[in-house]
């Protein structure tokens, strides 16, 4: 691939820099997993959360550039998605682990006690098979230059035709992320569904990551999130998590005592945000206060 220097507005320069420090974050901590036989929890949290970040950040950057390089680029965020997905797996076995251990779930008792036992020992020995596969890709995908060839496309100029300043960007984007968390908290708020539930926790991470780049590149500008939406946001990663624990256990254990106290504590974390959901206000602000705000829902 021939990469062509970037040019153009500061602002796009600017993120363009951004994109390729989140890279080089990236980079550094692939290198440090693949380094470690058994990498930490905290370090794969922190690459799962690095990678969610770069690809947002790439999808931003690749909007600007001329269709013939946006089809250079959304192959290698295909790749990089697939890896996000296998690192979460193994992070989402993390949390089932924590949250068995050292969390806050009912106790087993009685019978109980000896089969949780054993669904921990089976747990863990997941995740440590899971950091080897992840392992396998992260070292493979390294050593097909994923991540040399995700540089190249920084390097690729924005097109001319139609030039577009980082501000109009980031307040399109914005604007369109809040409109989907407005559409899902809607439609939860007269269902919540699993599934709805699931789309509005999606969505709600989507803007905060938004935000979070925005707080880089724009810090006068950049949105904080009302205390509801930070929340809400709480609520649904604890269900979230939650239901992991309850889908790992296996229909004997869902069955018992210690079962039922699990479904009860999510029934009563799903009446939460059902009350989060209603609330009469959803002060959520789209961009800046001196932007194009959204109207609250």
């Amino acid at each position: 691939m021939v990469a062509r220097r970037t040019s153009g507005a500061s602002g796009l320069r600017t993120l363009a820099a951004q994109v390729r420090q989140l890279l080089a974050e990236v980079t550094a901590q692939i290198d440090d997993v693949i380094g470690r036989p058994h990498p930490s929890p905290e370090s794969l949290h922190e690459l799962h959360r690095s990678m969610r970040r770069l690809r947002h950040a790439l999808a931003l950057w690749t909007r600007v550039l001329r269709p013939p390089d946006r089809a250079i680029s959304k192959p290698l965020d295909r790749r990089l998605a697939r890896l996000a997905r296998l690192i979460g797996r193994v992070r989402d076995r993390d949390v089932m682990l924590a949250l068995l251990e050292d969390g806050d779930l009912p106790r087993p008792r009685g019978p109980d006690v000896a089969a949780v036992a054993r669904l921990r020992a089976r747990w863990r020995d997941d995740a440590r098979t899971g950091r080897e596969v992840l392992r396998v890709f992260l070292r493979s995908e390294r050593d097909a230059h994923l991540f040399e060839q995700i540089g190249a496309a920084i390097t690729l100029t924005p097109r001319t035709d139609r030039p577009i300043r980082l501000a109009e960007l980031l307040d399109e984007e914005a604007q369109a992320r809040a409109e989907r968390v407005r559409g899902a908290q809607k439609k939860a708020r007269r269902k919540g569904s699993v599934a709805r539930l699931h789309r509005l926790r999606i969505q709600v991470r989507r803007l905060r990551h938004l935000n979070e780049l925005r707080s880089r590149l724009e810090p006068d500008r950049a949105a904080t999130p009302p205390p509801v939406v930070r929340r809400l946001q709480s609520q649904l990663g604890h269900l979230h998590d939650l239901d992991l624990v309850l889908e790992g256990v296996g229909p004997a254990l869902t069955a018992t005592a210690w079962g039922e106290a699990l479904r009860a504590q999510r029934r009563r974390l799903r009446r939460a945000i059902a009350t989060t959901i209603r609330e009469r206000r959803w002060p959520w602000r789209a961009t800046s206060p001196s932007g194009s705000g959204a109207r609250p829902s």
